[in-house]
Parts: C-alpha cells; sequence; structure tokens
C-alpha cells in the first residue's frame, strides 16, 4: 500500500481535466483533493493504470477506484461511463473510449457509430455514468446515473467530446454537443450520478472519516 500524503486528502482517479474538475467540485466540502497528476507530481512516483477489463461500468470504477486507492492509501473517487446503444446490442457499452480499435478519435468514432446505425430505425441509446468512491481497504460506495435519448443522423454541435454529436436529448431538442457546459452539466449522466452523491453527503462524510 503506498504512502498515504495527508489523512485528509481524497484522490480524483483522473488525468482528464474537464472530468476532475466536476469531480472535484463534489469533494471541495469534505477534504482536499488531488488527481493523478498531482499525485504523481507531489510524489515523483508513476501510478500503473488499471486493467479496465470488467463486463459493465460499475465494475470498471471499482478497479479504478480500489486500485489507485490501495496504491496510494488515498479514499479515491473514479468515474466509468459510456454509451450503449439498443440497436447494436449495447455496445459500445464498456469498450466506448476503445470503439473501433486503436487509433481512431472522437469524430472517427462518432462516424463509426453512424454508418453501423445506416438502415436502423430504432435509434435509442443512453449514457451511463458510475462514480465509485473507495477506501484503502476495499470498502466502497458506488453511485449510478443515466441519460436516455437517441443517436442522430447526423453529427450536430461544437461542445463537448466524445459521443456528444451524435446524442440527441429529447427533452433539450439538441445533441449533448449543441448544449452549453452549464446547460448540459444539469441534464448530463454524470450530473445526475453527481446528484445521487450528493443526496448521500452524509453517508460519504462517514465514509470519508471511516
Amino acid at each position: 500500500m503506498g504512502e498515504n500524503m495527508s489523512g485528509s486528502s481524497i484522490l480524483i482517479a483522473t488525468k482528464n481535466k474537464h472530468k476532475a474538475g466536476e469531480l472535484a467540485a463534489l469533494l471541495s466540502s469534505l477534504a482536499e483533493v488531488m488527481n493523478l497528476s498531482d499525485w504523481e507530481s507531489s510524489t515523483g512516483k508513476v501510478l500503473d493504470e488499471p486493467d479496465e477489463n470488467g463486463l459493465t461500468f460499475q465494475a470498471n470504477a471499482l478497479i479504478k477506484s480500489r486500485q489507485y486507492a490501495q496504491a496510494t492509501g488515498l479514499i479515491t473517487l473514479a468515474d466509468d461511463s459510456g454509451l450503449s446503444v439498443e440497436a447494436l446490442g449495447g455496445a459500445p457499452g464498456v469498450l466506448s473510449a476503445r470503439y473501433g480499435g486503436p487509433g481512431l478519435n472522437d469524430d472517427d468514432r462518432c462516424e463509426l457509430l453512424l454508418k453501423s446505425l445506416a438502415g436502423h430505425h430504432d435509434r435509442r441509446a443512453f449514457f451511463t455514468s458510475v462514480l465509485s468512491l473507495s477506501r484503502p481497504d476495499g470498502a466502497s460506495l458506488v453511485w449510478e446515473g443515466r441519460a436516455e435519448g437517441l443517436i442522430s443522423r447526423e453529427k450536430r454541435g461544437g461542445n463537448g467530446f466524445g459521443y456528444d454529436p451524435v446524442f440527441y436529448f429529447p427533452p433539450c431538442r439538441k445533441t449533448f454537443a449543441e448544449l452549453g457546459a452549464s446547460e448540459k452539466n444539469e441534464v448530463s449522466h454524470r450530473a445526475r450520478a453527481s446528484r445521487f452523491f450528493m443526496d448521500d453527503i452524509s453517508k460519504v462524510r462517514r465514509f470519508v472519516a471511516g
């Protein structure tokens, strides 16, 4: 088990600054927060990346939060998220970030998804986000949020990332990529998981205190 840098610190298991900022907002009232890059810079150590071989978003979130918690000695918050398309049997699912194989960027994956759905009338899809908070002893709490929508016929919008340009969200009558950041943060799958987290804030405080 790694050396605990601070008894009150919580590690966010990502190097993605956008995602780290969203998750840090949940934890700011609980403890000092650092992401993986912060931890590696402060310690001079490089953490091994977990093998995300789980079959569900929850399994992969737990793999990440538990491995990093054990490696650093810090309570760790991780998330795993992705897009599931009904007509594709739930694909790309947990392979959302690797859909189509190595070498593809977000734009390529969106194009591949649109081609895969050519001729399909069922465009139903949903985004899932799972948050997992783990202590170094392996004890964990989990929250899941979902946003249901449709895969559009073409890419629309220049905001967001990943599959946002092809995910049409009926309540807003826009794709996620057409939403402003503040608007998306009200309705997205990660926003919903975050609200469930905040609903359990008393439980989280007890969990962090041990």
